[in-house]
Order: structure tokens, then sequence, then C-alpha cells
């Protein structure tokens, strides 16, 4: 997984919509690189010898958003609190709401509004490779990118920005299919998080993930779409036949620190692809899925994590659509082994999630017009069902607008609009909108 972190149980409490920023949009950053949409740019050749040749690609953008709607929720019941883990943590850009006399009424959910310049759902990207023919059949590539965000941690501009090397791998390709060694990105999930890149927040912001913190941002991810991540692995890609292609990767193992925290296997993932098509009908459909089993420190007692994943694609001329869908446990909200109170309980039982997901992109001319959508939802445990001093989370439904206008093939300016929509299952809500703008240039 993407090398993210929690301090302590301070970190439990979440404020995971903060945390989730600096991992998620991160995860994405050599999509664009790797996929051969419109939202693609070949790679730059520098420099080319009769042994190697040199390239590069990257991006770098800056946004301009803003958000308003409903503070964190009070508790509907009394004498219980809400599970962190879920709904927008504004921070200290809350509201509160006041009674009739003008005075701050803790007991009623307040507003927030907030105004920010800062990266997008793919962030600053500077990546380089080599490329190499060790024999007339088989291609040696080797890649390396870095990433790194506009705005500093904290709203502080003083704050150092660490470009963080997101990838590096070494990829060998011929006839007998692809090997990759390094880290990329992995392969459950990997499906739905580009359907969300190509076809809607590939050039734009979506949902924030915070509004105090640094990013980049999620896209639609937390709303029907789990996150694929960068991971540490070895994956064997088969040659296609007749359309369908199969993936399959040993990854580093991912515990839950404070819940589950001893692994003694790598992580198993797998993605089977079918592609088919003409110049103006393109068919991609996917299934993928994941596995981890889990230790207590110094115990014998084990619990697995798993997961699926599936959907496609389908242009027909300037139409495209994608959907996507995924189930599992363990899974958390916005990516697979989530290290969030809404993954488990106090005892350290793993929750059941789902997730759907559509997007859609009309290309007219130099524009492209798109819509995405999507829920994701917790299931209780019976634990769960007869507590009533804490809330838990029940769904996350999110939809987006974007229209992206690409003045050339290395300048796209973009306006989106996202809602999120939250509930609990003891009844509070939280309804979050935001509007962004800013410009990309890419090579």
């Amino acid at each position: 997984m993407c090398s993210v972190y929690y301090p302590t149980e301070t970190r439990k409490s979440m404020k995971t919509n903060r945390a989730v920023t600096q991992v998620v949009g991160s995860c994405l950053v050599s999509l664009f690189l790797a996929l051969g949409s419109r939202a693609a740019n070949a790679d730059v050749s520098i420099v080319k010898t009769d042994d190697w040749e040199v390239f590069t690609g990257g991006r770098v953008n800056g946004f301009f958003s803003f958000g308003a709607g409903d503070a964190y929720p009070v508790p509907a019941v009394a004498n219980s609190s809400i599970r962190p883990g879920g709904g927008l943590d504004v921070g200290p850009n809350g509201i509160p709401a006041t009674d009739a006399t003008g005075t701050a009424d803790p007991s009623k959910q307040g507003t927030f509004r907030s105004m920010r310049i800062r990266s997008g759902f793919v962030p600053n990207v500077f990546g380089m490779g080599l490329r190499s023919h060790i024999s007339s059949e088989t291609e040696l590539t080797v890649y390396i990118s870095f990433w790194t965000t506009i705005e500093a941690l904290g709203l502080r501009k003083t704050n150092p920005i660490y470009p963080d090397a997101r990838e590096g791998y070494a990829k060998l390709h011929g006839p007998w299919g692809t090997l990759l060694v390094g880290r990329a990105l992995d392969l459950f999930s990997r499906g739905a998080t580009e359907n969300d890149f190509m076809y809607a927040h590939g050039y734009a912001v979506g949902f924030p993930g915070n509004i105090d913190n640094a990013g980049p941002t999620a896209g639609l991810i937390g709303f029907g779409v789990l996150a694929a991540f960068f991971s540490p692995g070895i994956v064997y890609s088969t040659p296609p036949v007749g359309g369908l292609q199969l993936n399959v990767g040993l990854y580093d193992p991912v515990p839950l620190p404070g819940a589950w925290e001893r692994t003694s296997a790598v992580r198993p993932e797998s993605e089977l692809t079918f592609d088919a098509g003409s110049k103006s009908l393109k068919v991609h459909l996917f299934a993928n899925g994941t596995a981890q089993q889990l230790f207590r420190a110094n115990e014998t007692r084990s619990t697995s994590v798993y997961g699926v994943g599936y959907g496609g694609r389908l242009e027909v001329g300037p139409v495209h659509l994608g959907v996507a869908g995924h189930y599992g446990r363990g899974l958390g909200l916005s990516y697979a082994l989530e290290n969030s109170p809404t993954t488990f309980n106090q005892n350290y039982d793993l929750r059941t999630f789902d997730g759907y997901s559509a997007v859609a992109q009309f290309v007219a001319g130099r524009f492209d017009l798109n819509l995405a959508g999507g829920m994701s939802r917790v299931f209780l445990l019976e634990s769960d069902k007869v507590a009533t001093d804490s809330s838990l989370i029940k769904t996350q439904l999110g939809m987006g607008a974007v229209v992206v206008y690409h003045f050339s093939g290395n300048l796209h300016f973009s306006a989106d609009y996202f809602r999120g929509q939250y509930s609990w299952y003891l009844g509070e809500k939280q309804n979050v909108n935001f509007l962004s703008t800013g410009m990309t240039a890419t090579w």
C-alpha cells in the first residue's frame, strides 16, 4: 500500500478524511502516463542512443477551491457519540449554530465555509525512465516518478514540501508477457480508479478530502471508489489472448496498526481484463481481488481481509461510460486495508463494505463534459446493532460534474462541482459542496 502512517490513538479518532487526501490522490500520479486515453500524453524522449532511450513525463497544476455546507454533525441520540472515520471533519473552519440570542449552541449542527489554492486529484509529477531492447523481442523499462503538492501541511506556507518517490520499477516485456518488479500501481480496484481518472477528475479536484491540510484531493474516492495504490511487489501479466489478459501479483503485506499488527505472508492480488473494439468502439472489462491474513500482536488470533472489484468501460465515438463496484471485509471507505475506526470495532472485528460508481464523458471538440456519481456503504456487525452509545457512518454518496477545456495537448483548464452527502446509523446527516477551477500543464 501507499506509505501512510497513523501516530497512535489520536489518528484513530481520524481525522480520517485528512489523512486520506495525503495518500489517495498521491497514489494516482502515473496513471496519465500509463493510460491510452485523451487524458494521457506520450512520453517525451530526451536522449536516444543505439542502446538506450531516456524519456520523461509529468504535470504541474493548481486549483482554486471553494467549499460550503454542514459542519460535522452532533449526535442525534442523547449520551451517544459519532464514531470517527466517516464524513468531512471541517476542523477549525466550522461556524457554530446559534440560539435566538446569537449565542453559540453546541447542541445544533453548524456550517462551514472554506477557500483554498491547492493541488488537484493528481498533484505535480515528475517521471523519468529508460528503455532498452535487451534482445530482439524483449524490452527493458526502468522508471521512477516523484510527486509533490503545491500546498503545505497545516496551511503553513513555511512548512517544507518534500518530494515523494511514489513509483520505481523495472519491467521486462516480450511475447511471453510482462514481468514487473518494484513499486507500481497495484491490481485491486485499479479499474475503478482508472474510470474516475479517465472520465471525471483527471484534470480536476472533485472531493477535496480535507479543507485545512495538504492534498492531493480525492476525486470520487470514498464515494463508491476505493483507491488503487502504489505498492512494492512482483507482478506477472500474460500476453493478451483473444482480448483476455491475466495479471497476478505478490505484494508487501499490510497490517492494521493498533488492531491487527502482524502478518505472516505476502499479499496476493489479481486482475483479469478483457479488451475489444474498433476505431469508433472500445470495450474494457475488469475483475480484480485481494486478500490478506492478519494476526493480533503476540497472539494466535487471526482474521482475513478480502475484497473483489468489477466493472468496465465503453467508448462509442465521443461518448464514454465507466461503471465499477466492490465488496469485501476490512476494506475501509477510501482504500483497501484502511486503518480507521470504521474498519473494525472495539473488539477488532472487521466490518463489511461495498461501493458502486458510474462516470460518463462526452467529448465535444476541445471540451470534455464529465459526470460522476458513487456511493460507499458500511454494514453493521451484530455487536453494532445492539450498541446505541456510538453512531457509525452508514453511507457516503457523492455526485460531481466537470468541464475540461483542452487549450492544447499540454494545457488544460477545468471547472468542477462536487456534492457529498453522508448519513449515519443513528440518524445524523451532513451535506457538503465544493466548486473548483484551475489549470494543468502536462508533458
